[in-house]
């Protein structure tokens, strides 16, 4: 809808700037996203201010006539994301009122003037004044005038947090994660080769240097309040035990925790701590003593932290299977517990909060649409101006932001950012090196078809299957980025694909497409995840890992379903394992431990018994047969020395074949991955993106 000839160049109310003619909205001049029907809402408000706008005129606004529309649904979706853009309440409004079963008023001044019918009150009649009467409506015009310019400072918004510049702290390039500050220096793991290690920084930037080399694989997790304390966790994804870690900065002498088996710990009053396990969440000392449990969420708990003045508790819930979090509060007994922002996305992917040092806000990481903010919520504000406690946006594309820690003297914001990118690689006997294939791209999860003329894979980040030549060319994407797909394989026909995939925010379950492309078909329906289908070798039965449990320790078992009639059996003996995979002679199915991930396991078909194949060797990561079935490829992960292995069937033997000490690999939703080229030679992605360390400056009103 054009806006009007007659409309001034631009309204201004509060901290905000709208222009018709270019239809931009700004606030303190930054360029706001608003659509269509959210800003034309805005500009109908405006030309009316003051004055009641029915929702009979906004439907003539937005849509022409005869439009078959859910008008109600449209209209309150528009008044719902201009509220959210102006930072506004609908039961404290500063800007749009609502006017019950009737519709909308905007009360704010703008361009500095009130608007008319908020105006028209303060017009009366005026009396023959004596000087007394005179003097007495001076004054009271002066007060007037005191109480209005209060009343619009009241009433207008408080100023958003905004970042005001950004300085780059490393240069190293490497993967980081646990960022941590105590005012003096900054600590964080860094991935070097297979393992994490922990490093300082001085806050201006410059070399890490080493916390502890008897700590590798540990990342920092909390600092104490008095700056004096750092706790470290292990950063093993498959640890069955996470011992927890102390170290005294001043000495740096480092102990063990003993009692405490937890990878998200923080420090609490009393000089305590609090740790998660799986969905309960626990207080003891910090000797592990007078333990007792303060709540049970619905999802596994992460990022747990005290408020500073410690009334509150504040965590990320997490349902590790269907990849959302959502940020829970409770009160410092446990008590009290619920959702921090209740529908804010439709999806909610929120985690890794923490308070800034005064209380005064509440900063966290979100993940939409492919990307990772940081967002920051006002949190303790003055009793007589108040903003809604609605989350601002701190940082924009194309970096993604991690591990958001606030000085401790509040003047900036300490981040992670990086572009994440990896690169497909093969082992090269003869050159003994990793070498780019197919040309190198940012995918895994790759197939060889049975006449290995094409290629399966999985685009990274965007989780989108793809299909090339064995060449590289000719790539062609066979899904929509609604669906996150993982892990697919061809049928042994070459006929088909079977696939896991997730809608997000769904469970994950089991598709089928023709290798062609075409219309991919969900043919199992597990309510928590159904992964890694398997075909047998006739093309007739699906063995694919089926999750029971969606918090940790998750528990698997593995299925099998019968493409003709769709009925699905368990394996036996199968309760426990998880990660199928039929070799293609069809003698064996191989499986993998679901809750330590150090062994793995062979089922002989013809004497239904299982076998352990592999132990002893620490956390295992993906496996795969040969093509003449006689060998099967695994890695192991977060050890001090990882391989790619080659297990030989006939006598159960393995031994090592490559060394991934110096490899940095990217890690997928469900790990790092390997497979094997058609000749046999193993493939992995490395991980070549380039993650930093930032120092942002700002400025909290």
């Amino acid at each position: 809808m054009a806006a009007s000839s007659q409309l001034p160049p631009t309204y201004s109310f509060g901290s905000f700037i709208l222009d018709p003619s270019s239809g931009e909205l700004r606030r303190n001049g930054t360029r706001l996203k608003l659509q269509d029907q959210p800003f034309q809402v805005l500009l109908k408000l405006l030309e009316k201010a003051g004055n009641l706008v029915t929702r009979e005129e906004l439907h003539s606004t937005l849509w022409v006539a005869d439009t078959f529309v859910d008008f109600d649904t449209g209209l309150n979706s528009a008044i719902k994301r201009l509220r959210e853009a102006l930072g506004d309440s609908a039961d404290v409004p500063r800007f749009i009122e609502t006017i019950p079963r009737r519709g909308y008023r905007f009360i704010a001044p703008i361009n500095g003037t009130l608007p008319p019918r908020r105006a028209a009150a303060a017009e009366k009649s005026a009396n023959v004044l004596t000087p007394a009467r005179l003097a007495a409506s001076a004054l009271a015009l002066l007060l007037a005038a005191a109480a209005g310019a209060f009343a619009v400072w009241l009433r207008s918004p408080l100023p958003s947090p905004q970042i005001t510049g950004s300085t780059q702290l490393t240069w190293d390039g490497l993967i980081k994660d646990g960022l941590r500050t105590d005012g003096k220096a900054l600590y964080f793991g860094e991935r070097r080769g297979g393992q994490y290690s922990s490093f300082q920084l001085p806050l201006s930037g410059g070399t890490p240097a080493a916390l502890d080399s008897s700590s590798l694989g540990f990342l920092p997790a909390d600092i104490s309040p008095d700056g004096s304390q750092l706790l470290f966790v292990p950063h093993k994804m498959y640890a069955l035990r996470a011992t927890l870690r102390i170290m005294d900065l001043a000495s740096a002498s480092v102990r063990d925790v003993p009692g405490i088996e937890s990878r998200s710990v923080a420090w609490a009053p009393g000089n305590n701590l609090i740790f998660a396990k799986g969905a309960d969440l626990f207080i003891a000392g910090q000797d592990g003593s007078a333990r007792r449990k303060l709540l049970t969420a619905p999802g596994t708990i992460d990022s747990a932290r005290f408020s500073p003045d410690g009334t509150r508790i504040r965590m990320s819930v997490i349902d590790e299977l269907k990849f959302v979090g959502e940020l829970y509060e409770a009160r410092a007994d446990g008590s009290g517990l619920h959702q921090l922002l209740p529908g804010w996305h439709a999806v909610p992917q929120e985690c890794c909060g923490t308070w800034t040092a005064d209380g005064r806000y509440y900063v966290f990481q979100s993940f939409q649409r492919g990307s990772s903010k940081i967002w920051i919520l006002p949190d303790a504000q003055s009793s007589l101006r108040k903003s809604p406690p609605t989350p601002v946006l701190l940082t924009t594309e194309p970096l993604n932001f991690y591990s958001p820690a606030p000085s401790r003297d509040g003047k900036k914001l300490f981040v992670m950012a990086s572009q994440p990118r990896a690169e497909l690689v093969r082992y090269d006997s003869n050159a003994r090196q990793f070498l780019p294939f197919l040309s190198g791209i940012s995918a895994g999860d790759v197939e060889a078809s049975p006449d290995t003329h094409s290629y399966l894979f999985v685009r990274y980040p965007q989780q989108s299957l793809w299909r090339s030549r064995a060449d590289g060319s000719d790539q062609v994407q066979l899904t929509s980025p609604a669906l996150r797909v993982a892990l697919p394989h061809w049928s042994p026909q070459g006929d088909r694909i079977a696939f896991s995939a997730q809608k997000w925010g769904r469970a994950w379950n089991i598709f089928l497409l023709p290798s062609a492309g075409g219309a991919a078909e969900q043919i199992t329906f597990g309510a928590v995840a159904d992964l890694d289908p398997a075909w047998s070798p006739d093309g007739k039965t699906l063995a694919f890992g089926q999750a029971s449990s969606p918090t940790a320790p998750v528990r698997h078992s593995i299925q099998l379903l019968n493409l003709e009639n769709h009925s699905v059996t368990p394996l036996p003996g199968s309760d426990g394992l998880c990660c199928p995979r039929w070799s293609p002679d069809g003698r064996y199915l191989a499986a993998e431990k679901d809750s330590s991930f150090d062994r793995i396991l062979l089922y002989d078909f013809s004497a239904q018994k299982w076998r352990v194949a592999v132990k002893g060797i620490g956390a295992l990561g993906y496996f795969a047969f040969t093509r003449d079935s006689k060998s099967l490829l695994f890695d192991s992960q977060e050890v001090p020395d990882p391989y790619i292995y080659k297990l030989h069937i006939a006598d159960f033997t393995f031994a090592p074949l490559v060394s991934l000490k110096d490899v940095t690999r990217f890690y997928g939703p469900f790990g790092a991955w390997s497979g094997i080229a058609p000749d046999g030679s193993p493939l992995l992605i490395r991980d070549i993106s380039n993650q930093e360390i930032y120092a942002l400056d700002w400025r909290l009103p």
